[in-house]
């Protein structure tokens, strides 16, 4: 095996909280406007409010920068990439990886989850579905790190 082969696992990102939050304000916003300037502390509620926004976009967009995009295994390193740095873990440290992939019985598996286990941390994210990605690891990894995968079982779709 080459010094070149790399296994990359990629992760989608929604902020959801983000988004909700942001949905909350944006009502509260109309709540106060429609009650107009014979509300008394009108100017202040609205205040209060578009600061409150204000603050959830910029919380986003921070912590937006931080969440792991991707996590790339190669023979000596894991790469955890996000927006703002990359963080690296020498593989001599790694431990062990474990991968869950799941799904519903109407569109099949969708999800692998990665849990990554090294001296002094761990890190789980949640990938696209890959159904090669234990057997490229388990080739690409030193025998000293545990490769664990699981299939869960399909589970009825949510009605919801």
């Amino acid at each position: 095996m080459g010094t070149d082969q790399s296994v990359r696992c990629e992760v989608p990102y929604f902020p959801a909280a983000g988004v909700g939050f942001g949905l909350m304000w944006i009502v509260g916003l109309v709540y106060v406007g429609l009650q107009g300037p014979s509300h008394p502390g009108y100017p202040w509620d609205l205040l209060v409010f578009f600061g409150l926004l204000l603050l959830t976009v910029c919380g986003g967009l921070i912590r937006s920068r931080h969440v792991v995009r991707a996590v790339e295994f190669t023979e000596s390193q894991v790469r955890l990439e996000r927006r703002a740095d990359v963080r690296t873990v020498h593989i001599a440290n790694v431990r062990a990886v474990w991968i869950e992939h799941t799904g519903d019985t109407a569109s099949g598996y969708q999800e692998t989850s990665l849990r990554l286990e090294w001296r002094g941390g761990s890190k789980s994210v949640v990938c696209y579905h890959d159904p090669a990605l234990g057997q490229a690891l388990l080739r690409l990894l030193p025998s000293h790190v545990a490769v664990k995968e699981r299939w869960d079982q399909l589970r009825e779709p949510s009605t919801g």
